[in-house]
């Protein structure tokens, strides 16, 4: 089971060190009793609370009042189709190996 469907986290970011490209964020904590925007839903955060949900980059506003918590990207290759072509990657599901 990958970390973050079970509430293990390996990074905490603030705004200014989030990373989306690199990173999966699952939790929220938060710093301060306040309304945040997280994707695209306002969120009541209560001071010292956990919220544990996966973090779109798109419709979350980063600020000061909240952490988040995640783990590196798992490096999985892309599967199905590529480009507008008909070349195909598939992957051994028991090995993760390219096929």
């Amino acid at each position: 089971m990958n970390t973050f469907l079970n509430g293990t986290f390996s990074v905490i970011h603030s705004s200014a060190t989030t990373d989306f490209n690199n990173y999966v964020y699952s939790g929220i904590y938060c710093n301060a009793t306040t309304s945040i925007t997280v994707n695209n839903q306002a969120i009541n955060c209560v001071q010292g609370h956990l919220i544990p949900l996966i973090v779109k980059q798109s419709g979350t506003t980063l600020n000061n009042n909240f952490l988040l918590l995640g783990n590196v990207k798992p490096n999985t290759p892309d599967t199905g189709k590529l480009g507008s072509g008909d070349t195909y990657t598939f992957v051994d599901i028991r090995t993760g190996n390219q096929i």
